[in-house]
């Protein structure tokens, strides 16, 4: 299988561990761009059409709650899956659909089921 055929994911944290852990978890099966700098993730919307986006939802300059609306006022984002990191208990689906977000997933990252959710919303 090329790099064409698979589905485009990307990943927005602060912490380039975090970014490392998820490129090496999903690049067998994704093509996985990751961007430490999330007050950049407007300028990457622009050039390319991400199949999903994982987003740190606690970051120090834009937060998750604040990429949400940059994100979706994209026409082609208004219905992108966007799963959630947090280290912080966020369960409370309200939390997470309010925001926008499809799904909520807990640092430290679980491997089978960042596999399992990611799998799930690129049906």
């Amino acid at each position: 299988m090329n790099n064409k055929e698979k589905p485009k994911i990307l990943a927005v944290d602060d912490s380039p561990s975090i970014l490392t852990a998820i490129n090496a978890i999903l690049k067998d099966s994704y093509e996985v761009f990751t961007l430490p700098k999330p007050e950049k993730v407007e300028a990457i919307l622009q050039k390319m059409k991400p199949d999903l986006i994982i987003l740190d939802c606690m970051m120090p300059v834009l937060s998750g709650f604040d990429l949400i609306p940059v994100i979706r006022s994209f026409e082609e984002h208004a219905e992108t899956p966007i799963i959630f990191l947090s280290s912080v208990e966020m369960s409370n689906n309200s939390v997470i659909k309010n925001a926008g977000v499809s799904d909520f997933l807990a640092k430290p990252i679980d491997e089978k089921l960042l596999k399992m959710k990611v799998a799930h919303y690129l049906r």
